[in-house]
Order: structure tokens, then C-alpha cells, then sequence
């Protein structure tokens, strides 16, 4: 009895490990996926909380009265940008009108996540509306994307009392 090869049915070796070739890529291409959104996702939290804790000092600031020594213009050269980091530069607190450690006693706090933000803001009185301009800034460092910020600038007194 002869058997036709012709006739017969299903898949040879070479086609299965094909398909398997296939979808193991497949597969890695997938978890691959996975873990670059588990990053996005830790740095969009660390985002979120660097604008919350930007938010939780101005509503400090704002409670403070025009004359406390927290909204003084420290160099009375009403330059806001001072301390911010350019480009190939880190940031320099140091160089700023005010730092955290005048509010909770460190240039650095310790977010809900774990995560350390650096705080410091710069002020300028604008003496024709009565009212200063602080300029804040929040900076720390992100898994993936290294050093981040958020910056924040608001108008304290003046008409907008």
C-alpha cells in the first residue's frame, strides 16, 4: 500500500516554527509596550505630584502678608528665571531669591510617591499695581527622563486681592 503525499494534511515542522517565530515577536513586541507604559505612567505621577507640591507652596505664599521677608525680591534685580536650569546646565537653588528651607526647613521634599522635589521661587515687586510676581520652580529627577520640572508663575496682591 502506497500513501500519496499529495493528500496529506496539517502543518510541516518548518511552518510551525515559523509561526512560532511569529508570535514570540509578537509577544516581546507587546511586553515591550508594557513596560515603556509603566514608565510613561511613573513619570506622568511624578508629574502630577511636582505640580501639586508647586500648588501646596503657592497656596503657602499666598497666606503669607505682601511684607513677609518670604515675598522679598532677594536680589532687587527682578529677574524670575534666576536658578532655573538652561539647557546643558543643572539648576541652582542657591541662586534664587528664596528656597524651600524657608518654608518646611530643606531646599528638598518628599513627595506622597517618595519622590524628592527640589523648591525654589524668585520674586519682583511691581511697584506701579502694589503687587509681586513670584516665579516658582520645582525640579526633580525622573527615571526615564532625568531631570524635570514644573514652573509656576502667579501675581500676589495688588488688584488681584
Amino acid at each position: 500500500m502506497t500513501i500519496s503525499l499529495s493528500n496529506q494534511k496539517g502543518f510541516s515542522l518548518i511552518e510551525a516554527l515559523i509561526a512560532m517565530l511569529i508570535l514570540s515577536v509578537g509577544l516581546l513586541a507587546v511586553a515591550m509596550l508594557q513596560v515603556s507604559a509603566m514608565k510613561a505612567n511613573t513619570n506622568a505621577l511624578s508629574r502630577t505630584d511636582g505640580v501639586s507640591v508647586a500648588q501646596s507652596v503657592l497656596d503657602t505664599l499666598r497666606t503669607l502678608p505682601m511684607s513677609d521677608a518670604r515675598l522679598s525680591d532677594g536680589d532687587d534685580t527682578d529677574d524670575l528665571d534666576t536658578g532655573m536650569a538652561t539647557s546643558g546646565t543643572n539648576f541652582t537653588p542657591d541662586n534664587a531669591d528664596h528656597s524651600g528651607a524657608e518654608l518646611y526647613g530643606s531646599d528638598s521634599i518628599t513627595g506622597p510617591t517618595g519622590q524628592t522635589y527640589t523648591i525654589f521661587w524668585n520674586v519682583a515687586d511691581n511697584d506701579d499695581t502694589n503687587s509681586k510676581t513670584v516665579r516658582l520652580f520645582v525640579y526633580w529627577t525622573d527615571q526615564k527622563l532625568g531631570l524635570d520640572h514644573t514652573i509656576v508663575t502667579t501675581v500676589l496682591g495688588g488688584l488681584y486681592l
